[in-house]
């Protein structure tokens, strides 16, 4: 009798396995059209050798933007990488770097602060799926389902708040199996280690008016609140791994520099470093140019993101002691897709390439 319970629990536990695995390939081949290709954000973090990135950045796509980091290792070499997505919800940044530290012992993640803006009735079910639906099946990934659920109200933006269709995605997706539902291919957004242009946009020049800085503060939705004080709990664990938050240099509304300024007092009450780039004095300093290096009011072009990535990774090389990782076994990666990004420089982006330098060069002469 025992033998055939035996036998039985362990067809059971193998048809539960299969059944997974099914269900996660299907998810991937039906998953949701994102514009943004987000699944390749941690499909390239996946592929990387063990024990190889020294610095992880995490947030929505101000982050993306913001840290060429291809660049940053061919000219610095640090090993960075961007676990940013579009309109990230604080409340999975935990999730992420417990990701991340399955297969990496980075010397600093870096914590881009503008999620702290939002209530937890504004995250959307896409804003979920960018992140859990390109995770890998894991424990992690059942907790972060759990949490972000537990954090929307019931009935906010179409959240899937019983959680089933974001456990198996392909409740959600069922329809794709017809070929004319399935999941295009955007070609206007790549990513480099996840630094992410979007050839649209990201050469293109605009003028931005930045709201003056102030020391004000405007308490944060109660919500987001208690995930960031989580959030710092789960920081004060980590050994070996520092953490920084920042405040991107941003065009930030005066009631979004309020709830930004609420969360680093918690951040500095707790010891943590708050880089703050919002007022002019420091964006000047380090030549961000409000006439030259925006394409909107939240994201650099490229050439303001070159500026701004120069300043960082210098910064963060000194300050937290960041050796130099190039010519060094399993950084290889790095120098290829710097190699690929000036390969594209050259050839897809060439034209607006040239066409975003040549209105910043009008637009500095006629400011000499």
């Amino acid at each position: 009798m025992r033998s055939f319970f035996s036998k039985n629990i362990t067809r059971a536990i193998i048809f539960l396995c299969l059944a997974g695995l099914l269900t996660a390939g299907l998810s991937s081949v039906y998953g949701f059209a994102d514009p943004d290709r987000t699944n390749t954000v941690l499909e390239q973090f996946y592929e990387l050798e063990d024990d190889s990135v020294d610095c992880i950045f995490f947030g929505s796509s101000v982050a993306q933007r913001a840290y060429v980091t291809p660049v940053a290792f061919h000219e610095y070499g640090v090993a960075a990488y961007t676990l940013a997505t579009g309109t990230q919800p604080l409340v999975l940044t935990k999730y992420l770097m417990k990701e991340a530290l399955k297969t990496q012992k980075p010397k600093l993640f870096v914590v881009e602060l503008k999620g702290v803006n939002k209530s937890a009735d504004w995250v959307g079910d896409v804003h979920i799926r960018r992140v859990v639906d390109n995770m890998k099946p894991s424990i992690n990934r059942i907790q972060a389902i759990h949490d972000v659920i537990s954090y929307v109200p019931d009935g906010a933006n179409n959240v899937d708040t019983t959680g089933l269709s974001y456990y198996f995605p392909i409740i959600k997706y069922h329809s794709r199996w017809n070929p004319a539902k399935r999941v295009k291919k955007y070609e206007d957004v790549d990513y480099y280690n996840g630094w992410s242009p979007n050839a649209g946009l990201t050469f293109k020049v605009k003028k931005i008016k930045h709201v003056a800085y102030d020391d004000h503060t405007l308490q944060i939705d109660p919500p987001t609140e208690k995930v960031l004080v989580d959030l710092l709990d789960y920081c004060d664990t980590l050994e070996g791994t520092d953490v920084l938050f920042v405040m991107p240099p941003y065009q930030a509304s005066a009631d979004g520099i309020g709830k930004m300024n609420y969360a680093k007092n918690i951040i500095e009450s707790r010891g943590y470093e708050v880089l703050n780039m919002i007022p002019e004095e420091k964006r000047e300093e380090i030549g961000l140019n409000d006439r030259t290096c925006y394409y909107n009011r939240e994201h650099l072009n490229y050439y303001g993101a070159l500026i701004y990535s120069d300043f960082f990774f210098n910064y963060i090389k000194d300050k937290y002691g960041i050796e130099d990782k190039r010519g060094t076994a399993g950084h290889d990666v790095w120098e290829k897709e710097y190699e690929r990004l000036m390969n594209d420089l050259d050839k897809k982006y060439q034209v607006r390439y040239t066409d975003m330098m040549d209105k910043i060069h009008g637009i500095e002469e006629e400011g000499k």
